[in-house]
């Protein structure tokens, strides 16, 4: 067995940010652990001890909300459970213990500038050049299932830029 050198990895701490928390950046979250978790060969668990922290949370959040049911749905879909979901506020704490903050949008970007200016890495938006993702909320499955394949396909870009090809 390989000698354990997670004490000396340095530990990524990635934060989506969305609107609510109970939608687009927990479908983030949970897509990003497990598609680091098949990257990295371990469970979506064991990515602390491997270095890496995924978290979400909104600008404009109330704490403890569960996902909407759609979000649940089709996480469930893209392998992974959101059902024990909970949403939380973004803060200063979250942000200066971000290494990487991923904005869902171009105005959660802004608004992190207006209100947090200063504090953790400036964000980056999830659908990069391609702008946007459209907020699902009050659509049906179908709409939330298009959000989850586009956030999947950009989150494989980052994860290329992470681990490498």
């Amino acid at each position: 067995m390989p000698p354990d050198d997670s004490a000396r990895r340095p530990t990524r701490s990635v934060l989506f940010i969305c609107t609510g928390n109970t939608c687009r950046s927990p479908l983030a979250e949970g897509l990003a652990k497990r598609l680091l978790a098949e990257r990295l060969g371990c469970e979506p668990g064991e990515l602390p001890v491997r270095g890496w922290l995924v978290g979400s949370a909104g600008i404009a959040a109330t704490l403890g909300d569960a996902p909407s049911p759609q979000a649940v749905a089709v996480a469930a879909e893209f392998g992974f459970d959101a059902s024990g979901h909970r949403s939380r506020p973004v803060n200063p704490e979250l942000l200066a213990g971000a290494t990487d903050v991923i904005a869902v949008t171009r105005g959660h970007a802004a608004m992190l500038a207006v209100y947090y200016g200063g504090i953790g890495p400036v964000p980056v938006l999830l659908g990069g050049p391609d702008g946007d993702l459209p907020d699902p909320i009050g659509g049906d499955e179908a709409e939330y299932r298009r959000c989850a394949a586009a956030i999947e396909v950009h989150l494989t870009r980052y994860l290329a830029e992470w681990l490498g090809p």
